[in-house]
């Protein structure tokens, strides 16, 4: 963090501008909701996500995990599936379960770690249990679940690309023109850090961070504040917004 602490002006006839680094379509969601808090904000996405080609299992599993909404989004549903056991890191992912079909869907609220605690409070070992995931997830649920005893099984259903850091640039006006960054994982931290090294400008505003894993590739950097929200979610991150 740097020694100075930079704010963002709240006088009625300027709109602080926000670059919203989330992935689509929930960008747009996002900045909706600084809109709503007096807000301009800038959608540049630093990561995409594409879905992959569907596969099929060999057994059918005693519970489905989803580590993100995009897990939902992308996966393909199987009807016979609907009535088994979902365990889903937030209740923004399991609401998205729910919304899908899925019948018996609960969150842990929290991280991955909060996840697996769930997990192994709620099933016991030996249990076969399918994380519908990215092709590189952050952590490694189905191994830590595996130490403990459980048949974890992970599918890759989605997969999160990095946009270059010359097609950001491109499209990015003056860093002057920004007061604030909103990161929404640590790969889009090292996305956006890799753009301001690379500016022509320095950015002397705030990054907004879902949590302190997305904060580390701006530690260091001179000019800008780093804040993290109370919790890893968005609600949290536009409170933290909201309240600058």
């Amino acid at each position: 963090m740097s020694d100075r602490s930079p704010t963002i002006t709240k006088d009625p006839a300027f709109r602080p501008r926000i670059w919203v680094t989330r992935t689509s379509p929930d960008n747009e969601k996002t900045a909706g909701a600084l809109r709503q808090l007096g807000f301009d904000a800038l959608v540049l996405p630093a990561l995409r996500v594409d879905g992959l080609p569907a596969k099929t299992l060999d057994e059918q599993p005693d519970a489905i995990v989803f580590t993100s909404v995009n897990g939902v989004r992308h996966h393909s549903i199987c009807p016979a599936y609907l009535d088994i056991p979902v365990f889903a890191v937030g209740n923004r992912t399991a609401q998205s379960a729910a919304l899908a079909g899925y019948t018996k869907v609960v969150s842990a609220d929290g991280d991955v770690s909060d996840l697996e605690r769930l997990i192994v409070q709620s099933l016991p070992p030996g249990s076969r249990i399918l994380h519908l995931s990215a092709r590189r997830p952050a952590g490694d649920l189905t191994g830590n679940l595996h130490r403990k005893g459980y048949r974890a099984i992970r599918m890759a259903v989605y997969e999160t690309r990095e946009n270059t850091v010359a097609d950001l640039l491109a499209n990015l006006p003056g860093l002057e023109r920004i007061g604030g960054i909103m990161i929404h994982s640590p790969r889009a931290g090292r996305v956006v850090r890799c753009c301001l090294d690379k500016s022509p400008r320095r950015f002397d505003g705030i990054v907004y961070c879902i949590s302190a894993a997305a904060a580390a590739p701006f530690v260091g950097m001179e000019g800008i504040d780093i804040r993290v929200a109370a919790r890893p979610d968005e609600a949290a991150m536009l409170n933290l917004i909201g309240n600058t």
